[in-house]
């Protein structure tokens, strides 16, 4: 325990410990019997006790003014109906292949009152279905139109033409100290959640676990928690200047929290509501690039580069080749793949409908496994 100096409060339990010590003493007036005592010489009238309890209680009332409410409060009032809850469903398999739901839940931000929706590619990852949330709980369905997992940004889509959408402000604006508020969904809570912190970090890269490589974040203190990811970073006027993606674990790090910039998030943005998802090549796996302590569990050499498969998408093109988790992908066609955002880059290159062959190291050894590449389905 730390040691100190008394605190106040310790100080005012002292005073109060002392005045009742004294107020037993034998020259000290009676106490105050309690109500239900018996008249006694000295109490011939008990119920008095409870006259007074009674008047004590009537005079319980507010009596301060209410203190005013800043001006962030009004920005975040302003801002929170433009911040949803994302809520999926995914089918997972164990370890004899049987299927099984899944659930999760991010936050996402409305962008285009027509119903579009920015959030994380990680929160949306292998969901058959999708339904959003918003502040107040009205519930739509909504679907995934496309994603770009090497930015780690999606769109999903809801079928409504009066959102409330955000606005969009200018990360390049911001300088390290600047206040900014995080809001969004985290920990199943059942509302929005609010913190504030600042800038306290630019042009941040970081791999997130079992995640792509991502550049060019900002860093806030902002607290950040699970199910926040996808969310909102606003400036003090409520516009929107990051968006939630990763913290450091509470074991390595406190009050660390990094969001995807705007500015660089916007030209993603436009390319995928541009980009039609059927013009995109799809494999159906999740990646992470291959650490040495993996490769040894693996029982793969130490020093193989690669991108390592962690989950395979139920009947993606992945799965039909026959690509499982803990695989490690080293190539596709003539290019070679050192990491995870090597094969999405390199997959960017590619049409759904083409044949590729994989260059593949798994624990039986090396081998090549030819995939029809598909498009990324409608998430209902």
């Amino acid at each position: 325990m730390l040691k100190g100096p008394m605190r106040p409060q310790a100080l005012l339990v002292a005073a109060l410990i002392a005045f009742s010590v004294t107020a037993c003493s034998p020259t000290a007036s009676p106490e105050p019997r309690t109500a239900g005592q018996k008249a006694t010489p000295d109490n011939p009238r008990p119920e008095a006790t409870e006259e007074i309890l009674e008047a004590g209680a009537a005079g319980l009332a507010h009596t301060g003014t209410p203190a005013p409410h800043s001006e962030l409060s009004a920005v975040i009032e302003r801002t929170l109906p433009s911040i949803v809850n994302v809520q999926t469903t995914s089918v997972v398999r164990d370890i004899f292949g049987d299927p099984s739901q899944g659930k999760g839940q991010g936050s996402g931000v409305v962008i285009d009152e027509g119903g579009i929706i920015l959030t994380n590619n990680h929160v949306i990852t292998g969901a058959v279905s999708v339904r959003v949330v918003f502040n107040g709980g009205r519930t739509m369905e909504g679907r995934v139109i496309a994603a770009v997992a090497e930015k780690d940004l999606a769109i999903v889509k809801v079928e409504a033409t009066n959102l409330e959408a955000i606005a969009i402000g200018r990360s390049d604006s911001l300088k390290l100290g600047d206040e900014v508020v995080a809001l969004g969904y985290p920990l199943g809570l059942g509302g929005p959640t609010v913190t504030s912190g600042i800038i306290s970090g630019e042009n941040r890269n970081i791999q997130p676990q079992g995640g792509v490589r991502l550049e060019g974040l900002l860093q806030t203190d902002a607290a950040i928690n699970p199910g926040n990811s996808g969310g909102a970073l606003v400036d003090r006027a409520g516009q929107l200047v990051g968006i939630n993606t990763a913290a450091g674990t509470p074991a390595a790090a406190e009050n660390l929290g990094f969001a995807i910039a705007i500015d660089g998030a916007l030209p993603i943005i436009r390319e995928i509501l541009e980009d039609p998802p059927e013009q995109r090549a799809w494999l159906g796996v999740s990646l992470t690039d291959l650490e040495p302590a993996a490769a040894t569990q693996l029982g793969v050499e130490p020093d193989l580069e690669g991108a390592l498969v962690v989950e395979v998408s139920p009947d993606s093109p992945a799965d039909m080749a026959g690509i499982e988790q803990g695989d490690v992908v080293t190539g596709i066609g003539d290019t070679r793949v050192g990491s995870a955002n090597d094969l999405v880059e390199a997959l960017g290159e590619w049409d759904p409908g083409e044949r590729a062959e994989l260059k593949v190291m798994g624990a039986a050894g090396s081998r090549t496994e030819t995939v029809e590449l598909g498009q990324r389905p409608v998430t209902k």
